[in-house]
């Protein structure tokens, strides 16, 4: 009887643990904020391998935003902080418009980006703003 118990669970177990989980503030990148607006894409934010990516519209450029600091992101919704004004909510999938500057990881140097950077290789971009794309 023990080990129907056992078995039964689990699976339950293995289902759990590979759900989307809210990112702790050390997985979500995050810098002080930057006004330097360089580039300027089109595309949506997904949450892949426990990264929040953005992909463009083209499906060609696929980069790991660095958002200013107070961007939070619960595992379906950012909440971007953005200096001297109000907070805005952007969904996962959400056609937007992000503005800023891409950046070299060794740009980043500080210890809290080594895990994220293990985990999510794609190349770095500050954002300085984002829009709705509509």
């Amino acid at each position: 009887m023990r080990r129907v118990a056992l078995l039964t669970l689990l699976p339950l177990q293995s289902c759990a643990t590979h759900g989307v989980h809210p990112l702790s503030p050390q997985d979500l990148a995050t810098a002080p904020y930057q006004s330097v607006v360089t580039a300027e894409l089109t595309g949506s934010l997904l949450y892949e391998g426990g990264c929040l990516l953005f992909r463009d519209d083209d499906q060609t450029v696929q980069l790991l935003p660095v958002w200013p600091a107070g961007s939070e992101f619960n595992g379906t919704t950012l909440t971007f902080h953005s200096p001297g004004k109000s907070d805005q909510l952007v969904v996962i999938a959400q056609e937007l418009r992000i503005e800023g500057q891409p950046i070299q990881w060794s740009a980043l140097s500080a210890p809290a980006f080594a895990p994220i950077h293990r985990q999510c290789a794609a190349p770095p971009f500050f954002v300085s703003r984002i829009t709705p794309a509509n």
